[in-house]
């Protein structure tokens, strides 16, 4: 039997299961303060535990984090009762008198302490028998069991799967998203024709086929003739015909089709394919919405955040913005990346603007506050493939 003890950190829920996914334990004892009775902190764990489908026996013990004597008394309780020879000791997180205690125990007894050093891919033995050796691992967190470990629930995401992002679908999005830089002036109003022209009572059975003319909300909007030519020039649109009366045309697939048809997409779909084509991630997501289903009152509050990837230990959690950002929209991203993330999550605020020059007080605001950048200086597709590479390089170890 194998029996591994945590130090636990509440405020870090990766670093308390690196060790149990590294050394697979038939049992995880947690030390910490009462917190861990709650179940708020005892469910995101188990549920974590259940995805990795590690069979692991977790048992939670308490103590007074600042009380030396009683963490000392509380560790030789569980060495006794596991046996000294059964256990190791993760001494890698927790209160300073935690990792005090721990070292001393583990000097005293004789048994056998790991750590892992934050922002490295190893645990280190450095007490007992293997002291000095070096465990290399390679743990790849979804972003499923990350919201999982942060208290949180995966809903569902939206738009457009990594499974749909084949070479025809992210060459079609590198050529569409040209054409709505372009144009975003008047794509709100080009988009609004198209949600009212797209409606299957005007679906004739190969094409759309409606009014030249239409109300939306009783303002008059037509199709847009030079951006429809555009789209069909670059594979949007098998047909497009535009006479006196009527418009007629189709989408090339119902994704591209959905996606025309909402006004906000273009910057996410561009990012998030580019995540995908790019090779760097582990798992990407578009419009992932996310639930803090750990409130008391089962109220489960709601967040979507725009796109994110996840690699190895490491998550980046992305605000796509068209309009000029202020710094709410800045500590927006950045309060949803500290609930849903990791101590190795980076927040991301992506526009089609340039910041420095635009929104020179959120630019400045985003460097105190660690908010990465991706602004219109970026959005060339090999500046953006190299913006990516840089930000993923922040976890690399």
């Amino acid at each position: 039997m194998r029996v591994l003890i945590e130090l636990h950190d509440t405020q870090q829920p990766v670093e308390n299961v690196i060790g149990a996914c590294v050394l697979k334990p038939d049992v995880l004892v947690l030390l910490g303060d009462r917190k861990i009775e709650k179940q708020k902190y005892q469910k995101p764990l188990l549920n974590f535990f259940e995805m990795e489908e590690l069979a692991v026996q977790v048992d939670y013990r308490t103590c007074g984090l600042h009380d030396v004597g009683q963490v000392v008394d509380c560790l030789k309780d569980v060495l006794a009762q596991y046996g000294k020879e059964n256990c190791i000791v993760d001494v890698g997180g927790g209160s300073d008198v935690l990792l005090l205690a721990a070292g001393y125990v583990c000097l005293e007894s004789g048994v056998a302490a790991v750590q892992h050093q934050p922002g490295s891919n190893k645990l280190k033995w450095f007490i007992g028998p293997d002291a000095g050796k070096e465990e290399r691992f390679d743990i790849q967190l979804s972003l499923e069991q990350v919201v999982a470990l942060t208290g949180g629930e995966l809903l569902r995401n939206g738009h457009v799967g990594p499974e749909l992002m084949t070479e025809e679908m992210t060459g079609l999005i590198d050529r569409i998203f040209p054409i709505y830089l372009k144009n975003r002036k008047v794509w709100p109003k080009f988009v609004q024709y198209l949600q009212v022209a797209a409606k299957d009572d005007n679906w004739d059975g190969t094409a759309y086929d409606a009014p030249r003319t239409i109300l939306v909300n009783g303002q008059v909007r037509n199709p847009n003739d030079a951006i429809m030519r555009t789209l069909q020039e670059a594979g949007a649109m098998d047909v497009y015909e535009l006479d006196e009366k009527r418009c007629r045309f189709s989408f090339v697939n119902p994704t591209i089709g959905k996606c025309m048809c909402d006004v906000g997409v273009w910057l996410e779909m561009y990012i998030f394919s580019a995540m995908v084509q790019s090779g760097l991630f582990d798992a990407a997501q578009i419009s992932m919405v996310v639930s803090w289903d750990d409130d008391p009152q089962n109220d489960k509050v709601q967040n979507e955040i725009d796109v994110a990837a996840c690699a190895g230990l490491g998550q980046l959690f992305c605000s796509c913005k068209t309009s000029t950002p202020d710094p709410y929209m800045l500590n927006e991203i950045a309060v949803m990346t500290r609930r849903f993330g990791t101590a190795y999550a980076t927040p991301v605020l992506a526009t089609v603007c340039d910041m420095k020059r635009d929104a020179t007080a959120a630019y400045y605001r985003a460097q105190q506050m660690g908010v990465e950048l991706i602004d219109i200086n970026d959005l060339e597709k090999g500046k953006l493939m190299n913006r990516l590479t840089a930000l993923r390089r922040k976890w690399d170890r």
